[in-house]
């Protein structure tokens, strides 16, 4: 906290220039606005998405979390909606096992494709609603039609 007020006292200081005229003898400060630094964080690949495959539902409603008691809604895919392709939340991204559900508006049949590190883990397919843990270790067994 103490060196980001010294570098802001500096950028400010820096910033203010002192000239001085013979002819008039005045003294004028120029203050200028100081720039504003990027602090961009690097954006860190998701390891944990969701492919919607396919889907007869409306929406579909999508939480995940450590476990089943745990867990939180990240995404809501809605019928003609171009994004296909949800990250999960980023607390859950650094884990080896994550507890994923999902459930559709209505009773019509939906297809998800859970990935890790972009590889498909796990086909879900369901006409309600679906809950699975996956690893990161589980293998593609039904391949997933829509990713991998």
């Amino acid at each position: 906290m103490k060196i980001s007020v010294i570098l802001i006292a500096l950028l400010i200081f820096s910033a203010c220039t002192v000239s001085q005229s013979n002819t008039n003898q005045k003294t004028v400060i120029e203050i200028s606005t100081p720039v504003a630094l990027a602090t961009a964080t690097p954006q860190i690949p998701a390891r944990w998405s969701v492919a919607v495959c396919s889907s007869r539902s409306k929406t579909v409603m999508m939480s995940a979390g450590p476990n089943e008691t745990d867990s939180e809604v990240f995404a809501t895919w809605k019928e003609g909606s171009t994004q296909k392709v949800f990250n999960f939340p980023a607390r859950v991204q650094n884990l080896s096992s994550v507890y994923f559900k999902a459930s559709g508006s209505d009773k019509n049949q939906v297809e998800l494709c859970i990935l890790y590190d972009g590889k498909p883990k796990r086909r879900i397919e369901f006409d309600d609603d679906e809950d699975a843990t996956i690893t990161s270790s589980d293998t593609n067994d039904n391949e997933c039609r829509c990713a991998g």
